[in-house]
């Protein structure tokens, strides 16, 4: 099982566009991004963009990036046709790093790493923790998720739940997966629960794909959906 790391970055964010262009300190987002991803061992790491600026900050360090003017619905939508494009092994792992997920725990990737060499069984996992006393419980850009007794997604949300809980859990954007359920992905039908969250990994839940939660107990990460998002990061960068 070979592992490859691929950042899915987009220019145009609907909800703040160009974001991955935005400066914390002396570097734009998607430079501190691939410059923490790069620590990672792995097989393969790759950017994947549909900006030739971007291609072109991404390649000044020295890392791979693919630029194509395809369209796609969503990130994991775009790994998967680079993986077909590439045929890679279909036992391969794909660990999907979100471009905005300013200061992502680099141990939890190495959570992930284990899980997947432990449990050859599971196709598709993602990283959540627990939300205590959360201020921004409301917030529709903190993605709260639901799992059942063995770990697994039973679903994700943007609306808090479960109603009227004292046990929240929130979703970290870093998702791992086969590359054999990826190039089913494509094919997958999308539902309600995929358009209306305006979630992707919803899909994998309505076509009846477990999504296994692992859990991590603390991070300093940014999820950068927000102008105020960024200012947060800004300050904690200091």
């Amino acid at each position: 099982m070979k592992i490859r790391i691929l950042i899915p970055a987009r220019l145009e964010s609907s909800r703040f566009p160009k974001k991955l262009l935005q400066r914390v300190s002396d570097k734009t987002l998607i430079e501190h991004i691939c410059l923490r991803a790069k620590k990672i061992k792995c097989d393969t790491f790759v950017i994947l963009t549909d900006s030739r600026l971007i291609q072109k900050i991404v390649e000044l360090h020295n890392i791979e990036c693919y630029y194509s003017k395809v369209n796609h619905s969503n990130g994991t939508d775009r790994i998967a046709h680079y993986c077909k494009l590439k045929k890679y092994n279909p036992s391969d792992l794909i660990i999907n790093i979100q471009a905005d997920e300013f200061n992502f725990p680099l141990y939890a990737i190495e959570k992930i790493k284990r899980y997947f060499k432990d449990n050859k069984d599971t196709n598709v996992a993602t990283l959540i923790y627990q939300l205590v006393n959360h201020p921004n419980l409301a917030n529709k850009n903190l993605v709260k998720v639901v799992k059942d007794k063995n770990n697994n997604a039973i679903y994700f949300s943007r609306s808090i739940i479960p109603f009227n809980s004292k046990n929240y859990f929130g979703h970290l954007g870093i998702y791992a997966y086969k590359v054999s359920i990826l190039l089913k992905y494509r094919n997958f039908k999308k539902g309600a629960v995929e358009i209306d969250e305006s979630l992707e990994q919803n899909r994998f839940l309505f076509n009846s794909v477990p999504i296994k939660c692992l859990s991590i107990k603390s991070h300093d990460s940014i999820s950068i959906n927000t102008k105020n998002d960024l200012k947060l990061a800004k300050k904690k960068f200091k």
